[in-house]
This record gives C-alpha cells, sequence and structure tokens, in this order.
C-alpha cells in the first residue's frame, strides 16, 4: 500500500473515532431525555440509545486497536531511543500510555457491563463479578475511565492538532519567478 492511502486512511479512521467518541459521550445523556430516550423503529431493528452507545463502542474500539497497530513502530521506536528523545516526543508517549490505559480500562468495563446488564447476559445470573464487585462497581469505573480517556484523548488530539492542520491545508502555489533583468 502506497503512504499516501495510509495517511488518508489514518485520517478517515481519526474522523470516524472522533465523532465516536463524541457519540459516546452524549447517548448516556440523550438517553434521560424523555423525547430521546424511548426505542426507534429502524429497518426492522429496536433502536434505543443504549444500542447506539454500545454501536459506537464496537466501531471505537476497532479503530483504537487499528490506531495502536499503525502506530506501533512510532511506540517502539520511541522506547528504543528513549534517551535521545526530546521533550515533546516523551510527553506524547506518556499521554498516548495513558489514552491507552484508561480507553483499554473503558473498553474493558463497557464489555464487562454490557454483558452482565442484559436479560440473557453472561453474568446476569450472579450479579457478582470477580474484580469488580456488583454491577453497580463495573458502572461506575466505566463512567470514570471513560470520562479520563476522553479528557486524555482531548489532550493527544490537541498534541497532534498541527499534524492534522497541515495535512488538510491546501497546497500552497509556488511563488511567482521574479522577472527577468534586462539584458545589457
Amino acid at each position: 500500500m502506497s503512504k499516501e492511502f495510509i495517511k488518508r486512511f489514518s485520517l478517515i479512521k481519526d474522523i470516524i473515532m472522533f465523532i465516536c467518541l463524541i457519540g459516546l459521550m452524549l447517548t448516556p445523556y440523550l438517553l434521560r431525555w424523555p423525547v430521546f430516550g424511548r426505542s426507534w423503529y429502524f429497518l426492522g431493528w429496536n433502536w434505543h440509545f443504549s444500542s447506539w452507545h454500545q454501536l459506537f463502542g464496537i466501531v471505537l474500539t476497532v479503530c483504537f486497536v487499528t490506531h495502536i497497530c499503525l502506530n506501533f513502530k512510532w511506540l517502539t521506536g520511541t522506547t528504543k531511543a528513549w534517551a535521545k528523545a526530546n521533550a515533546g516526543t516523551k510527553a506524547k508517549f506518556w499521554m498516548m500510555m495513558l489514552v491507552l490505559l484508561t480507553m483499554g480500562a473503558s473498553i474493558i468495563t463497557g464489555i464487562i457491563w454490557g454483558l452482565g446488564s442484559g436479560a440473557q447476559g453472561v453474568f446476569s445470573g450472579s450479579g457478582n463479578f470477580p474484580i469488580f464487585g456488583s454491577l453497580d462497581n463495573v458502572q461506575f469505573w466505566h463512567t470514570i475511565t471513560s470520562w479520563a480517556a476522553f479528557y486524555f484523548t482531548g489532550i493527544h488530539i490537541g498534541l497532534h492538532l498541527t499534524k492534522f492542520l497541515t495535512f488538510v491545508a491546501k497546497p500552497k502555489k509556488p511563488a511567482p519567478k521574479p522577472p527577468a533583468a534586462p539584458a545589457a
């Protein structure tokens, strides 16, 4: 694959991740509104906002894993050349580690919560989880890790904003050549 294709694919993936992140953060609040909190039927499926939240979460998880795979070379290269790295690179590295930790925890707690809260859920019979305890604890940790991941992702996006802006900026026209000097 060409570098240009990977750059465009990465940009589209980042935009999808941003849309899913905003959707994930909005859907719990939209559930509380009477107009949005009810079920919507589309293509024969019941699209409740909790379904949208889970759909955004699945898409974000796939895009997040893809993002890590595409940037794994940078992560390993930065780790190997840590002594030579400047402060900005080290800050981006640690921010990426915080995003990885909080997003991973949010994904794991979201999966456990989703499996345990459904009527046919895997853990619905027991009501207790080996690590978290009750389903309320899982909800609490999912909320905390989700908000932490949201804030750290915002900082991560801010650190890479100039790269994004240079990618989407219009190419500059070459400077016109100065007129030729008159012959003597």
